[in-house]
């Protein structure tokens, strides 16, 4: 083994959205900048290739005004959101999009709140299909633009251990190819997308079952710089959310039923069941949070959707690649029968369990009284329809992960924390690898695109920062 030494004035650990954006604002600025990047080939694989492709704020739109966003935050996340990670998003997330388009990002507009959407878009059918798709030629010309302004990306170099023991420098221990690297730095920004593939982070964290819950993503985040920074003493916060969606349980063995056709919008609209047949989530807080509901079952493949013939045509068809037909021309289970009773035996589960929950369902929704189910039924964010018209439809389900919403507590501008709240010295963090805006009671959902906005602002902390 040998031992190689490299300075920066910044290096950036991972080469997603969020490091490339730091990094790139960074170079941009006049810093010498790095980026290490644990996968080796040109198009290292990580969640940006996979993404759909849309910036937007707790599904609304960019554009909608920096009150209306922070509002948005603070009402997603039922007040979990730190107030100064909420405003930061909220003042600088149109300038981030803006700033992608002066490095030659396009975007097209799909309407509603898919206002800036990754061109080419990425939602064309089920299964993966990122090679030249929006994230993809995002990473692209991010780094064509890191490199025309003196910085660049080590690719197959892997960051493992924090030194700051050097008054004014952090040292990075590496492998890179096989050999032990160091790199010195005065800042280092933190942005290798959290810990969804860490297995025993997840059974720490979020489930203790994490084999039954399925990898939504490129399963190259493994938490490294969060294990590192916590070795600093940094502080952590939201660990125990993720964002994700709920898929056919089938995904778990077939390559063509995830990302994407996720059933988010049948579930929303139907019913959730466990293995007895009975609900345990409001099916009317929406798809992530009924993805994380079913991760925390003692058995998350126990899960199952339940809707009538209406639903499965109407929400059923919703856009962006909708479960009908996709679910079922791409391999997926549709158990279909004319009673609930034929239903029930396809499923595995009681008959009586069903009919009952299906039947107090019913009830509850006629007489107005959904809110007092147990557990309750929210409607003012989705509409509750009906169980009652044959044929019946089940699909067995899993949870699919695609990032972990919790991670390094982290100020406005990227500062990680330690346990009092005080910011370590030139350590940041970005994207991902952060917590702090998403999560909470709520497991409220404001956007992984868009906490790439710590990324930049990290950068010109930096670099407005006397070195």
């Amino acid at each position: 083994m040998t031992t190689a030494d490299a300075s920066y004035e910044v290096i950036v650990i991972g080469g997603g959205i969020s490091g490339l954006v730091a990094a790139t604002r960074a170079a941009e600025l006049g810093k010498r900048t790095a980026v290490l990047e644990r996968g080796a080939g040109e198009r290292y694989l990580c969640s940006t290739r996979y993404t759909g492709g849309t910036f937007h704020i707790c599904l609304t739109d960019l554009l909608s005004g920096e009150d209306k966003l922070v509002q948005a935050i603070d009402t997603t996340t039922r007040g979990f959101a730190r107030k100064d990670l909420a405003a930061a998003i909220a003042k600088d997330s149109t300038r981030l999009v803006r700033w992608l388009q002066g490095q030659g990002i396009r975007f097209v507009n799909l309407g509603h709140y898919h206002t800036f959407v990754l061109a080419p878009p990425s939602r064309t059918g089920p299964g993966l299909d990122w090679e030249g798709r929006g994230g993809d030629v995002l990473l692209r010309t991010l780094e064509a633009s890191l490199v025309k302004h003196g910085g660049r990306i080590l690719r197959g170099t892997r960051a493992r251990a924090l030194d700051a023991s050097t008054p004014g420098w952090l040292r990075i221990q590496a492998e890179q190819d096989g050999t032990r690297t160091a790199f010195n730095a005065r800042s280092v920004v933190i942005a290798d997308g959290g810990f969804p593939a860490n297995v025993e982070l997840i059974r720490k964290y979020i489930t203790p079952v994490p084999e039954k819950i399925m990898q939504r993503n490129a399963r190259t985040a493994t938490g490294d710089g969060l294990l590192m920074a916590m070795a600093l003493g940094a502080a952590t916060v939201g660990m125990d959310c993720f964002y994700g969606h709920l898929l056919s349980r089938d995904a778990m063995h077939n390559d063509r039923l995830w990302p994407r056709p996720y059933v988010d919008a049948l579930v929303v609209a139907g019913l959730l069941v466990d293995g007895a047949g009975r609900r345990f989530a409001d099916e009317g807080e929406g798809g992530v949070y009924l993805a994380n509901a079913v991760a925390r079952l003692a058995d998350p493949l126990s899960a199952s959707l339940i809707m009538d013939h209406p639903i499965w045509q109407g929400p059923g068809t919703s856009p962006l690649v909708p479960a009908n037909p996709h679910l079922p021309n791409a391999g997926g289970t549709l158990h279909r029968a004319n009673t609930l009773a034929e239903l029930a035996g396809l499923m595995g589960v009681s008959a009586r369990n069903l009919q009952e929950t299906v039947d107090q369902y019913n009830r509850a929704l006629e007489s107005g009284t959904l809110a007092q189910l147990t557990p309750p039924r929210r409607t003012d964010r989705y509409k509750a329809l009906p169980i009652k018209t044959p044929p019946f439809y089940a699909v067995p389900l899993c949870t699919g992960i695609t990032n972990t919403m919790g991670g390094l507590a982290v100020n406005a501008d990227g500062a990680v924390l330690d346990q009092q709240g005080t910011p370590i010295p030139g350590l940041y963090a970005a994207g991902g690898a952060t917590g702090g805006l998403e999560g909470g009671p709520s497991i409220g959902y404001v956007g992984g695109l868009i906490k790439s906005t710590i990324g930049l602002r990290a950068a010109e902390k930096i670099a407005s920062s006397v070195a």
